[in-house]
Order: C-alpha cells, then structure tokens, then sequence
C-alpha cells in the first residue's frame, strides 16, 4: 500500500489517501485541532461503496488501534 498525504500546513489538516496495490484509493479526512495547552485528532472513516458492514467493522476496528497506538506514543 501507498500512503499520500496532504502537503504539509499551519491548519492541522492531515488528509491522506491509502492506495492498495490492486484497488482504489481511500481519502481518510484527519484534522488535528488545539485544545487549550491540548489537542484532538479527528479522523473520518468512510464506508466505500460495496462494503459490507462486516469489513466496515473490520476497518474501524483497524483504524481504532491505530489511533489508540498514536495517543499512547504521543503521551509517552
């Protein structure tokens, strides 16, 4: 899989796409937003056309650790 990512910006826009091998790719929508001395990822999963609520599951489930692993590494 290939990651692209948006270019980087003072806004806190983290838009990215993941492009498998064989298929097409996936826009993730990601904002990182100041909260006070703070902050707050915000991270849109969409359900792809065809998907069945399953493998939706699966993908937020997926997507769910991941951001779990993110804020234990960003709160060391």
């Amino acid at each position: 899989m290939t990651l692209r990512f948006s270019p980087h910006n003072d806004h806190g826009v983290l838009d990215h796409s993941v492009i498998p091998d064989d298929g097409e790719p996936m826009h993730n929508p990601m904002r990182l937003l100041a909260n006070g001395d703070d902050c707050e990822l915000v991270f849109t999963l969409y359900r792809r056309p065809g998907m069945s609520e399953d493998e939706f599951a699966r993908d937020a489930a997926w997507v769910s650790r991941d951001l779990a692993k993110l804020k234990a590494l960003l709160a060391g």
